[in-house]
């Protein structure tokens, strides 16, 4: 018998990122956490309020950063993460107060058309809000622009992210979950199709969600987290579809159950959706 592991067929790849058969090769510069002195944004009442936030931010290299990796020296083959802070920091303090500033950042990040026609295929700016939830640890607005050619021409996405709700519910088959609430920790991924950008009206659809997510939770009396997960994705439904501003297409949703079983830290389940065909 042979000891060859058999090669996975197309059919067969694993479903899991870190697994998954890259498509390409990568090379990716990133800031994480970088702060900003004020975004204005709505707060947990629904009030436009200046509040901190911080900026995630990741660029993807068209190229392999050899030249750069060869010399030991920064040159066009790369990004200097300095110099992207400093540009993305300075971007930030000349529009003090403005709402969800992800454009600015992301051309900050990129500097000019000749860097894009340089190296840059895409950039991922991550806007984290902590004094927006209510429930969770933040919501965040994401944005990918991947520069489908050297001119600068952009396809761009947006995600909305509920990061870390954590709610009160009934749920469980055991007899003692019957008797009284658990915690249930939520991530909210909401996925759409055009950009957000500065749109103050899209976003006041979006934030409200939270809230009308967290009362109709823990009204439910389910006994197993895949039926809640498919409840919570149909009422989400629901709202998106009637939110033309938001063009929403996809819908990931993730919950904790940090109290079910003894020697772990959690049981999770977690579903992803598509709300268009395709």
């Amino acid at each position: 018998m042979s000891d060859e592991i058999p090669k996975s067929s197309p059919g067969h790849q694993s479903a899991d990122p870190d697994f998954a058969a890259p498509t390409a090769e990568t090379s990716i510069i990133s800031v994480q956490g970088l702060r900003l002195d004020s975004v204005s944004a709505p707060n947990i009442w629904g009030d436009i309020k200046p509040q901190p936030a911080t900026i995630n931010i990741k660029i993807y290299l068209r190229e392999a950063f050899k030249s750069a990796a060869t010399a030991d020296a920064l040159d066009n083959s790369t990004v200097h993460y300095g110099e992207l802070a400093k540009r993305i920091r300075k971007a930030s303090s000349q529009f003090p107060g403005s709402k969800y500033p992800l454009e600015n950042i992301i051309e900050s990040a990129v500097g000019s058309t000749e860097n894009i026609s340089l190296n840059i295929l895409e950039v991922v700016a991550e806007l984290v809000l902590p004094k927006s939830s209510t429930y969770g640890q933040a919501l965040s607005i994401s944005e990918s622009r991947v520069f489908v050619d050297k001119s600068g021409t952009a396809a761009v996405r947006d995600h909305v992210k509920f990061q870390g709700l954590r709610l009160m519910v009934l749920v469980g088959v055991n007899a003692y979950e019957r008797s009284g609430k658990q915690p249930v920790v939520l991530d909210v991924l909401i996925g759409l199709d055009s950009p957000i950008g500065g749109s103050l009206a899209t976003m006041e659809q979006i934030f409200p969600l939270e809230r009308f997510l967290a009362d109709e939770i823990e009204k439910t009396a389910f006994e197993t987290l895949e039926s809640l997960a498919e409840h919570v994705y149909s009422l989400l439904r629901g709202k998106l579809e009637a939110m033309p501003l938001a063009r929403a297409d996809v819908v990931q949703l993730r919950f904790e159950k940090p109290a079910a079983i003894a020697f772990a830290d959690a049981a999770v389940v977690q579903i992803r959706r598509r709300l268009t065909p395709g």
